[in-house]
């Protein structure tokens, strides 16, 4: 799923590895939560989206399933792109909303219980 070209790199606290790519003058990053359990996906996602900083930049999200609770909070904040995936997997693509990406409050990165 990812190109040759991705590298791995270090996110505090994340609990998947992360990578990151260039393609079509675009930088990814991209992480697998498929085979995580609730939190771990929210709180990858929300360190995830605190890299988003640009449009020129985006997050690929590969989970088991919609994650409600993430869309729940954030999906007025960015463009959401989603893909069925073979085995059941699901792709989600966040993309930075100019003026609008910076108001998302990415601290609470655990669903409320």
């Amino acid at each position: 799923m990812l190109p040759d070209t991705a590298h791995s790199f270090t996110v505090q606290d994340a609990t998947v590895p992360f990578f990151t790519y260039e393609a079509h003058g675009t930088s990814y990053i991209y992480f697998d939560t498929s085979a995580c359990i609730p939190p771990e996906p929210m709180i990858n996602a929300m360190l995830a989206l605190e890299l988003l900083d640009s449009v020129t930049k985006k997050v690929v999200m590969i989970n088991h399933r919609s994650p409600v609770g993430l869309l729940a909070k954030v999906e007025k904040f960015y463009d959401i792109e989603t893909t069925q995936l073979e085995e059941g997997k699901l792709q989600l693509i966040f993309s930075y909303k100019e003026g609008i990406s910076d108001q998302a409050d990415l601290s609470q990165k655990q669903c409320a219980g």
